[in-house]
């Protein structure tokens, strides 16, 4: 949570620094919320508590396992399909609903991102993978709304690695 409370800090001081967006075409990421149409809106409440349903159980989040992950991983694309498919959110809920979109979002990213990392390293535990793999040195990068990729990105040596070299 103190590293989400500083990443919007720093992003916030960050936008306050550019100034007003007057001068700068400001876009969306993604349309859920936003699409017009004959669909109904989704509830954003009920989307925020399914979400927080996958991912406060420590059974899931913290005490991760691969059957886990993807169990949790196909509630949260179901979730995904159907706030896609729904309608635009009205005025009163359009600020909940994109929450809920961004929650939802982000913990498919969180998921797969932990499925792509079949060790235990750092924060990141499994309990079905509890060894450190050397060879999984790299940074894993996750992106996409509609489809999540993964790819792999290599790390830079820490320089502890290059002292005892």
């Amino acid at each position: 949570m103190s590293s989400g409370f500083c990443a919007g800090s720093g992003a916030a001081q960050f936008a306050r620094q550019k100034g007003p967006t007057t001068h700068r075409r400001i876009r969306g990421a993604g349309t859920v919320a936003l699409n017009a149409g004959d669909a109904a809106e989704f509830d954003p409440g009920f989307i925020t508590r399914a979400v927080q349903a996958e991912v406060f159980p420590y059974t899931t989040n913290y005490f991760r396992t691969g059957d886990g992950l993807a169990a949790a991983l196909e509630r949260l694309d179901t979730l995904w399909a159907v706030i896609r498919s729904a309608g635009q959110s009205s005025a009163a809920h359009m600020v909940k609903a994109r929450e809920a979109a961004a929650m939802l979002a982000t913990s498919r990213w969180m998921y797969r991102s932990a499925l792509a990392r079949t060790e235990s390293r750092g924060m990141h535990k499994r309990e079905d993978r509890p060894a450190l793999d050397p060879s999984q040195r790299h940074h894993i990068v996750s992106g996409g709304l509609d489809e999540i990729q993964i790819a792999v990105r290599s790390a830079a040596p820490h320089p502890l690695q290059e002292l005892a070299a």
